[in-house]
């Protein structure tokens, strides 16, 4: 399983996320490496495909889906139930987890 925490240097979201994300892993007893990628200029977001810090990916796939914003550098803001959430919920982690582990 090929974990990824996309995210721009200071974002203040990228710690929090990647405890979530780590806790994720733990309580699903997933042992891979969580691979931390800086993206630091617009033609890295481009390339990375990246809507902003922090993305995470369970093996090249967003946890959130289908992504429908532009690439940049900026703070990604996720959207659950009319609420605003600065990373990805712990569910969306969790789904993303279970659904390549059944795989």
């Amino acid at each position: 399983m090929k974990i990824e925490l996309l995210y721009f240097k200071n974002c203040p979201n990228t710690d929090p996320a990647l405890e979530l994300l780590r806790d994720v892993l733990r309580q699903e007893g997933v042992d891979a490496p969580i691979h931390s990628i800086a993206v630091e200029t617009l033609d890295e977001a481009e390339g990375h495909c990246f809507p902003g810090s922090p993305t995470i990916r369970i093996d090249g796939k967003d946890v959130e889906g289908e992504v429908r914003q532009g690439y940049g550098l900026g703070c990604r803001l996720y959207i659950v139930d009319g609420n605003t959430h600065y990373w990805p919920p712990r569910e969306w982690i969790e789904e993303a987890v279970r659904r390549k582990r059944e795989q």
